[in-house]
């Protein structure tokens, strides 16, 4: 049993079906093949450009700091806050180590 792409809905279904459980179009026996001779399809997007780089680091920057300051600021928080300000330093800083190897990345090419 293979699983096949209806033509009309895109639903993933089973080869061995008559019709097309999302839609009800008839599944003809020509369309299993075809599942398996198509060509991959790959989504290409532009690279980010210099001005996208620098603002992502300068947002990354922003959201790192801020969160350093509201943890130095509130040392005695409750649970939730210490919880959310752990957050905003964690993703303030992947966010920025993101982005320094997308622009070094960048500026290799």
């Amino acid at each position: 049993m293979a699983i096949i792409k209806c033509s009309d809905c895109g639903r993933a279904v089973s080869d061995k079906a008559a019709a097309c459980v999302g839609c009800g179009a008839p599944l003809t026996p020509l369309e299993a093949p075809s599942a398996f001779l198509r060509e991959p399809v790959y989504k290409i997007t532009p690279p980010p450009t210099p001005s996208q780089l620098r603002w992502r680091l300068a947002l990354a920057s922003l959201t790192l700091v801020v969160g350093v300051i509201v943890a130095s600021r509130h040392p005695g928080a409750g649970q939730v806050a210490k919880t959310l300000t752990a957050l905003l330093v964690i993703a303030g800083l992947c966010w920025f180590i993101v982005a320094v190897l997308q622009s070094v990345q960048a500026h290799r090419k």
